[in-house]
């Protein structure tokens, strides 16, 4: 099923939203406790959903495929990427590309230049492909053992 719409987050999708970050996590390795422990970094934000910075993938059937949130930082024209989620039944048919696409124009709404992205182990070479630099590695604050990859994508001028 391809995705036929993106669309901004509604609170009412919330539950399932976190949902699809959790089984995407699962998917990429991590056993309950990890995701137990991960858990307030993959809830997604309902103030950011009440700004409209989240925004979903939704299948021509209804239902939703993925996510992606992105925030200002306040430090001019820095965006971070909140993250991107997709249901593992629909990863690597386009889904994540399209949301990153569209964490890309609402950077630029935001008059963002660049994304700050903090990468799990799995999808590095995702943003890469992207066009995204590598400029450094973080532990995740939820857990520290778990080294996420630092990337700056800069946003093409229109």
């Amino acid at each position: 099923m391809t995705v036929n719409q993106i669309r901004p987050a509604h609170v009412d999708d919330a539950a399932e939203l976190t949902q699809i970050a959790a089984r995407a996590v699962k998917n990429d390795g991590f056993d309950d406790n990890a995701v137990a422990r991960f858990m307030p970094g993959l809830r997604v934000n309902l103030a950011l959903i009440a700004a409209g910075l989240v925004f979903v993938a939704e299948g021509d059937d209804g239902v939703l495929q993925g996510w992606v949130s992105v925030r200002p930082t306040g430090i001019g024209g820095l965006i971070l990427l909140e993250g991107i989620f997709v249901e593992p039944a629909h990863s690597r048919r386009g889904a994540g590309s399209r949301l990153f696409s569209t964490a890309v124009g609402l950077s630029r709404k935001l008059a963002g230049n660049v994304i700050l992205i903090n990468s799990s182990p799995s999808s590095v070479d995702f943003y890469a492909r992207l066009g995204a630099n590598k400029i450094g590695a973080t532990p995740f604050v939820f857990s520290p053992d778990v080294e996420l990859t630092m990337f700056a994508f800069t946003i093409p001028a229109v």
